[in-house]
């Protein structure tokens, strides 16, 4: 039984990992797009770091919610979160609202992907 749990937890992590990896790919292009949106490349790794605490915390309480609202927390949470730590870090907040909403859509349609796919396995 607690193997059982282990293993789903941990099932659980990689799921949650690969939304944030997907993620940062995704933020990744956005970037690119303009040296306005460049950022240092260490921004990168933070995000799939704390980005993957986050999400997984953020994940292990709304686990057992439907798809949506898992999928709508999961994404302002994360959002949310990640950018009061670039606010902190120094970034300019029109800079940090701006990716706040684009964070949050990036993020909404991953994650709402992910967990209507793995619906059975989440």
């Amino acid at each position: 039984m607690v193997k059982s749990k282990v293993r789903i937890t941990f099932k659980s992590f990689l799921i949650i990992l690969g939304i944030i990896l997907l993620f940062t790919a995704t933020d990744y292009a956005i970037h690119s797009l303009s040296e306005e949106y460049a950022v240092p490349n260490y921004y990168y790794k933070n995000k799939v770091i704390f980005g993957s605490i986050i999400g997984f915390v953020a994940y292990i309480l709304i686990r057992n919610k439907n798809p949506f609202p898992k999928s709508l927390i999961f994404s302002t949470t994360v959002a949310i979160l990640l950018q009061i730590r670039y606010f902190l870090e120094g970034y300019p907040l029109d800079f940090v609202i701006e990716f706040l909403f684009i964070h949050f859509a990036i993020l909404l349609v991953l994650s709402y992907i992910t967990f209507k796919l793995l619906k059975k396995y989440l």
